[in-house]
């Protein structure tokens, strides 16, 4: 009884229809998620309010699709007063000896937590649906050295 006065109704029907179009869309969209636990071997310099940092990180990482593996990367960590640009190229290694490659990087106030965004910038024909995407992540830092990151990317 409601469906049929709905659909009399033209706008009723319209949104209806959208509503059913983006639940398909969300149903057809694969999501891929990431997890890195890492180390970083820093060197600093600080003058006045200006500091860089050259970072080394070493990490285990598993994903979604029941991949994991270990990666490295390099990259730096530069901060101005309150804000702070971190800007890492990684390569990841997984169990299989199959690669990826990506860009890190994230603008912020603060380095102990944040979001940014993380691009795959070349893969083994294995994770080729990562190709040039480009995906969100969450950070967290503990003993000024070690992190988490949480990434989640909708893959289409």
């Amino acid at each position: 009884m409601i469906l049929k006065l709905l659909l009399k109704n033209k706008l009723h029907r319209n949104i209806l229809f959208i509503f059913s179009l983006l639940s398909t869309f969300n149903v057809l969209a694969e999501e891929y998620n990431l997890k890195i636990l890492g180390e970083n071997s820093i060197r600093e310099l600080t003058v006045e309010n200006e500091k860089l940092v050259l970072a080394e990180t070493e990490f285990k990482w598993t994903d979604s699709d029941a991949n994991f593996g270990k990666g490295f990367c390099l990259g730096s960590i530069n901060s101005f007063k309150e804000n702070v640009e971190l800007s890492f190229l990684c390569e990841f290694l997984d169990y299989e000896g199959e690669k990826f490659w990506t860009k890190i990087y994230r603008k912020s106030s603060e380095l102990s937590a944040g979001i940014g965004s993380q691009k795959y910038i070349k893969t083994s024909k294995k994770y080729n649906k990562l190709l040039n995407k480009e995906c969100k992540y969450a950070v967290s830092w503990f003993d000024k050295t070690s992190f988490l990151i949480q990434q989640k990317c909708l893959i289409n």
